[in-house]
């Protein structure tokens, strides 16, 4: 039960890393690397830059991956403790 928290955590963590790069993606549509709205290196508009059904894609996705995880988190939470209460 205690690799299943693990695991459980585990993904929490590469969900929330993977919604924050898509925030960041959204963040640089707006004000691109140089806070200029423009990318650097470009003369294409920021939003030409990002496939934004993909990024809101990525940020639904985590979102779900997070949910998932903190569920199984919870079921091994309430397992160990039922185990506990058998064993007390």
């Amino acid at each position: 039960m205690i690799d299943a928290l693990q695991s459980a955590t585990g993904g929490m963590v590469a969900a929330q890393a993977r919604f924050t790069e898509a925030a960041v993606q959204v963040a640089r549509m707006r004000a691109g690397p140089s806070g200029t709205g423009q990318p650097i290196g470009t003369h294409l508009p920021a939003a030409a830059q990002i496939d934004l059904s993909q990024t809101a894609r990525d940020l639904v996705a985590s979102r779900a991956e997070f949910a998932a995880n903190a569920a199984v988190a919870r079921a091994a939470d309430g397992a160990t403790r039922r185990l506990l209460d058998v064993r007390a």
